[in-house]
């Protein structure tokens, strides 16, 4: 079980330390006052304004685009972000996993391995490994919660990476867009098909598979149709031991995926959150995630 090394947890653990990228949302998980958890912000920019992950809300940047017509783009952090973050760490003789967004989504796990292994090779002794999460938003944050609470079982660095894959592995991911604009705008689908979809209120649910690549699973008409779906899609996997739900303004959806699940598999620990401007600035307002992890 995950104990937060500050809020009055018994946890004792303090060598193995976890870095996130700002996907993960941490900010709205109980890692947020974690000192054992520390995360690199991705770039968000409109026009002439810059800003890094989490520093403007969702409200804001759909207004932005509202108002001019034009998407946000979006980086990834530079690598001196990482170095940064990792040189401390391992300076002061922390052992770091990292959990990166799925690496077809971003390059950033790849940035982040390139600073690791930079790293280790000026400071004699340190350990870092780098994982590509295969999945976006707070799953990650889960996985890193997991790790955390593995940790205080004794695992060493090598059956916590060990233990890390099998999370990985086990993480199932649906999403699905409440308008195909953001993608069309994008790049990512035809501004014909664009069209039609909004017009037929036709929704695909997009599935990432084990390369991380993103795949359409089932396309419906109705948002409600769209929830049911993904329920069923999420429930195929049984036996589930967590489900995560995470949402761009569409709390409702959430909420709606949350007691269905429930309803499925009481007692089941479900976490949700939203997501940052940086996924929404690619799927816009009213995206909703669902993802489940087997059991083993």
């Amino acid at each position: 079980m995950y104990v937060n090394l500050i809020k009055g947890g018994c946890a004792v653990r303090n060598d193995i330390h976890i870095v996130l990228d700002s996907i993960a949302v941490a900010e709205e998980t109980p890692l947020r006052d974690d000192p054992r958890c520390h995360v690199v912000p991705l770039l968000v920019r409109h026009g002439d304004t810059e800003w890094v992950d989490g520093e403007k809300s969702l409200q804001e940047m759909f207004a932005m685009v509202e108002a001019s017509g034009q998407l946000p783009k979006t980086s990834q952090p530079a690598i001196g972000r990482f170095l940064d973050v990792f040189t401390e760490l391992a300076a002061d003789g922390k052992k770091v996993i990292a959990i990166m967004l799925d690496g077809v989504l971003s390059g950033t796990v790849q940035t982040a391995r390139l600073a690791a292994r930079q790293v280790m090779s000026e400071i004699p002794g340190s350990d870092i490994r780098v994982f590509d999460s295969l999945t976006a938003a707070c799953p990650i944050s889960g996985m890193a919660m997991e790790v955390l609470a593995y940790a205080e079982t004794g695992a060493t660095m090598d059956e916590l990476e060990e233990y890390l894959k099998g999370l990985i592995e086990r993480t199932e991911t649906y999403f699905s867009v409440n308008t195909l604009d953001y993608l069309q705008k994008g790049g990512r689908i035809g501004a014909v098909g664009a069209l039609v979809g909004n017009i037929l209120g036709i929704r695909p649910i997009v599935h990432i598979d084990t390369a991380g690549e993103l795949v359409v699973v089932d396309k419906c008409r109705t948002r409600k149709k769209v929830l049911q779906r993904m329920v069923e899609l999420a429930a195929a996997n049984a036996p589930i031991e967590a489900v995560y739900v995470a949402n761009a303004e569409a709390e409702e959806d959430a909420e709606t995926l949350r007691r269905a699940m429930l309803e499925l598999f009481p007692g089941l620990p479900v976490l949700v959150t939203g997501i940052g401007t940086v996924l929404a600035a690619h799927l816009g307002p009213g995206v909703i995630g669902l993802f489940v992890r087997r059991q083993r």
